[in-house]
C-alpha cells in the first residue's frame, strides 16, 4: 500500500520539476536574508535524474546595491543537482558564503 503512494508522489515532484526547471529559463531566489543566487538553466534533459546543466550567479544584493562589489556576471557551466541549488553554505543574515563579512575586512 505504502509503495504505489510513494510512486505517486515521485510522479508528482518529477512533473513539478519538468514545469519549473525548463531549458533557457532563468530562476532567482534569496537564499539568505540579502543573498539573492539566479540560476539559468542551459540544459534539463537529465531533470528526472535530478540533475541539470546550469550557469549560476550568487550575489549580496545588499553589497550590490550599496556600490561595495561589482555586479558579477553568470559562472561557469556546471551539472548541478536539484536539491543543492539553492543551499547556501554561509552565515542565515548572509554576508560572504565563507561566513565572514565584507565589513571584517576593511
Amino acid at each position: 500500500m505504502l509503495k504505489p503512494i510513494k510512486n505517486i508522489f515521485r510522479q508528482l515532484i518529477k512533473r513539478r520539476h519538468r514545469k519549473i526547471y525548463r531549458d533557457e529559463c532563468v530562476l532567482s531566489r534569496f537564499i539568505a536574508r540579502d543573498i539573492r543566487r539566479d540560476v539559468m538553466i542551459l540544459s534539463a534533459h537529465d531533470i528526472d535524474d535530478g540533475f541539470i546543466t546550469a550557469r549560476i550567479r550568487t550575489t549580496n544584493v545588499m553589497y550590490v546595491s550599496r556600490g561595495a562589489v561589482p555586479s558579477l556576471a553568470f559562472g561557469p557551466l556546471q551539472r548541478i543537482a536539484i536539491d543543492q541549488l539553492w543551499v547556501w553554505s554561509g552565515q542565515p543574515w548572509g554576508g560572504l558564503s565563507d561566513g565572514t563579512s565584507i565589513a571584517d575586512k576593511i
